[in-house]
């Protein structure tokens, strides 16, 4: 669950309303295993609450860093075929996410990996794309720097830079660090416009094939999120192990309800030269972190206590026999925003 606090007499504030709206609108339209479940939203008093798909125990970034910066390569090629089962899925649908990177994708006790946090996303209609610079300068792929500087609204190529994206997030999977980390402001962005990121010297040969795959500067070449699901980086492992018949290996693949309960995070292979001498504690309990920063939008965002929904015994998303209505937050947002009703529930 998302708790955000609301000030109603602020244009940031505003602004940034407007934005958790996208989010719900985007969220609202998607359902696969890929990513994060929207479940509904409500006003209360100057608290406005967003309820989502708990997924324990948080974001890649988070699970790189408590495994010592870096992980081996057979957990990149796996959470790296789920990011792009979610990527193909929400293309499909004409959106893209505009903001791919380790801190908002969450994975859970089983391993499976799921887009979030669809705040910068944008769903594409007709034949301009009106691209404007949003996302994250380190994972930024160049053409969106260039379509502002050219004026270049083309749909077509548009959902190209999620894979640019996905690229750079392996590199932070693999060695801990986003590229281009070393550089800052306009310095960052002068490198992601001219350069192309370096692909670590340590992955095998089909990892740097599909790196060189996700960094076609020209996005008319750069193979689509479909396209790379079809790859051999991540068809099959080709590290030893017990392995299915699709070449992965058992720690790869997806575990029953039963194996799901006495599944640890740690199991999974860590590189044996980052190992830590101390061992790591066990992953305490978080929730879902707005990433709303209250110094930039004037918005106080904190984690909330452990919701209803976490305590469900599932959290697959509502069947489609329930009632469930969403009515548009838009015009809830608006009602609130003129000081009308002070309680206002969207979510049932």
């Amino acid at each position: 669950m998302k708790e955000v606090e609301i000030f109603p007499d602020d244009p940031k504030s505003a602004e940034c309303i407007k934005q958790l709206e996208q989010e719900i609108k985007v969220l609202s339209q998607l359902k696969h295993q890929n990513i994060v479940q929207y479940y509904g939203s409500e006003i209360v008093e100057d608290k406005f609450y967003i309820y989502l798909e708990y997924v324990h125990p948080g974001s890649i970034n988070k699970y790189v860093h408590d495994h010592c910066g870096a992980i081996t390569e057979s957990v990149v090629r796996n959470f790296t075929r789920h990011i792009l089962s979610g990527l193909a899925y929400l293309h499909s649908t004409k959106t893209i996410h505009r903001d791919i990177k380790g801190a908002n994708l969450l994975v859970d006790a089983s391993g499976v990996v799921k887009l979030a946090d669809f705040g910068m996303s944008k769903h594409l209609s007709g034949q301009r794309a009106d691209l404007s610079l949003k996302g994250s300068p380190y994972w930024m792929a160049p053409e969106l720097m260039q379509a502002v500087m050219q004026k270049d609204n083309s749909s077509d190529l548009a959902l190209a830079v999620d894979v640019w994206s996905l690229g750079c997030t392996i590199i932070e999977m693999f060695t801990g660090k986003a590229p281009w980390s070393e550089y800052e402001g306009a310095a960052a962005m002068f490198k992601v416009m001219k350069d192309t990121p370096p692909i670590p010297e340590a992955l095998s040969p089909e990892g740097k094939d599909f790196l060189r795959c996700c960094f076609q500067r020209n996005p008319a070449e750069r193979p689509s999120a479909s396209m790379l699901l079809e790859h051999r980086f991540v068809k099959c492992s080709s590290h030893s192990g017990s392995s299915s018949s699709n070449g992965l290996k058992s720690t790869d693949m997806p575990l029953s309800p039963t194996e799901r309960s006495e599944f640890k995070l740690d199991q999974l292979p860590v590189q044996q030269s980052l190992r830590s001498s101390k061992s790591i504690t066990p992953d305490r309990e978080i929730t879902q972190r707005s990433h709303y920063k209250s110094s930039d939008l004037r918005l106080a965002s904190r984690n909330s206590p452990r919701s209803t929904l976490e305590t469900l015994p599932s959290l697959s998303p509502p069947r489609s026999d329930q009632n469930t209505h969403h009515p548009s937050p838009s015009s809830s947002m608006n009602r609130y925003i003129n000081q009308e009703p002070r309680k206002l529930h969207i979510f049932r």
